[in-house]
């Protein structure tokens, strides 16, 4: 009786922490999705204000180009899928090779994600893909 109390709980303990990982991974994707969003707002916007795009991330913390500072982002988010600030960069090169600037930015992540994104399956898609 007491050995199948035991099991029974053991059980319901391994489908809660299942259900609580689910649940984790849930808030990080979406937390991923709304900084990958603060970066391309903050692209967009510098862009606009320049006619070009940004060298590099700190150009969208503090930007003195201007009469006044100008601000595109608080700060450089970490991924949330790797906890670091590592972000892969899609750059845009000029023919001669010559790097002119950050076009995107995505998780360096190569884990699958829970949900997929529009036009990808989600057996092949990454948060590399996002």
């Amino acid at each position: 009786m007491l050995l199948g109390a035991i099991l029974i709980i053991g059980i319901a303990t391994a489908g809660v922490a299942e259900l609580w990982t689910t649940q984790i991974k849930r808030e990080k994707e979406q937390e991923l999705l709304f900084r990958l969003g603060e970066f391309r707002r903050a692209i967009a916007r510098y862009r606009a204000d320049h006619n070009r795009l940004p060298k590099e991330l700190k150009d969208l913390l503090d930007d003195r180009t201007q009469l006044q500072t100008r601000r595109y982002l608080r700060r450089i988010y970490p991924d949330p899928m790797t906890g670091k600030a590592d972000w892969s960069l899609k750059l845009v090169v000029d023919r001669a090779g010559v790097v002119s600037g950050i076009e995107d930015v995505h998780s360096t992540s190569a884990a699958k994600p829970l949900r997929s994104i529009p036009g990808k399956s989600a057996e092949s898609s990454t948060y590399k893909d996002w």
